[in-house]
């Protein structure tokens, strides 16, 4: 089995093929997936320098990834919703007791309640751009943001992966959704259904009337302050993003940044009679499948910017750190040639 392996925390270049690796076993409530296309997710490169080390301490060598599109090959025997030759998508946690085993790799064993059947009106490679980023937006704006038709949404870096499935998720709620993005995305946020393309560059959210209901931030706290005051009176800010260290740090360090940062924006919040809530999104399949019922309804369709093949994952991964990547970096685990033969 090929997978991209990592022996250590550092750059994109302790990212390394490995052409020999055993296949994955399948547990009674596991499914063995072979992935056909992951994409590369900001907690991808953040794991891998280890950013994240202490609340993910890893025992070496891992594999990262997060999200897969692909074909089941085999179930296990507690499995009752899938079975091989169906097509899936979902993503994988893939921190388990010390080991990380994710999906940049052919095999990738899932369980089954992270998974879902792949939107028929999508590719393999498409399909890889929407698990994480489209539960996160869903969980966010749903489970705690409330949304709800009408509502006037702001969503902060629109083009982006989470962006990019907030702006369509909201719309297909009903919502009024501003968003922001560079002066280059304005066109891409009109194209989503955003209301209001705001460029952030030269306009000022906190001058928007009138205020709006919810705010959802994929920036992090540098636009807390400017969010706070484009909220109305009982608003409610949704972070992705707990403030940590900018380079890897004990624990000491790690908490305390999170919990001065995260302690400041809720009181602030409370202050000013609104609130600070952080979104920790979950692989439900049950929320992929109403995702796909909107993706295949033309609702929600997704951004790809790059297509890199697996061999390729250290250029993938600079390109996601410099940010500003429209939509999704997509990983070719089984190129399209192989699919045909494969189908």
């Amino acid at each position: 089995m090929k997978a991209i392996i990592a022996e250590q925390y550092g750059g994109p270049e302790v990212l390394q093929l490995a052409d020999d690796l055993p296949a994955p076993r399948v547990g009674p409530n596991g499914v063995l997936v072979r992935v056909h296309a992951s994409s590369v997710n900001p907690v991808d490169w953040k794991l891998r320098r280890g950013l994240l080390a202490p609340v993910r301490p890893v025992r070496f060598p891992v594999i990262w990834g997060r999200d897969l599109s692909g074909v089941v090959a085999e179930v296990g025997a507690a499995v009752t919703l899938l079975k091989p030759g169906d097509e899936v998508y979902g993503f994988k946690e893939g921190y388990v007791a010390k080991t990380f085993r994710g999906t940049y790799a052919e095999l990738v064993v899932v369980p089954e309640k992270s998974l879902a059947k792949k939107p028929q009106n999508l590719t393999h490679e498409e399909a890889a751009t929407v698990p994480l980023a489209a539960l996160t937006a869903w969980q966010a704006l749903l489970a705690q943001g409330k949304l709800y038709q009408e509502q006037r949404v702001l969503i902060h870096a629109g083009a982006g992966g989470v962006g990019v499935m907030a702006i369509q998720i909201a719309k297909a709620f009903g919502a009024y959704v501003a968003a922001t993005a560079s002066a280059r995305n304005q066109d891409l946020l009109r194209e989503l259904g955003a209301d209001q393309p705001i460029d952030y560059t030269r306009e000022k959210i906190e001058e928007i009337c009138p205020k709006f209901d919810l705010v959802l931030d994929g920036v992090g706290r540098s636009v807390w302050a400017s969010s706070f005051r484009a909220l109305k009176l009982g608003g409610r800010l949704v972070t992705l993003t707990v403030p940590i260290p900018d380079e890897p740090a004990g624990k000491l360090k790690f908490f305390a940044t999170a919990i001065a940062g995260m302690t400041g924006g809720t009181l602030r919040g409370l202050v000013g009679g609104k609130r600070l809530l952080i979104t920790r999104v979950k692989p439900r399949g049950g929320d992929l499948e109403k995702i796909g019922a909107l993706i295949e309804a033309g609702k929600i369709r997704p951004v790809i910017e790059k297509v890199f093949p697996l061999e390729q994952i250290a250029e993938a991964h600079c390109l996601s750190e410099q940010g500003h990547v429209r939509g999704k970096l997509v990983v070719s685990v089984i190129p399209k040639r192989r699919e045909e033969t494969l189908s």
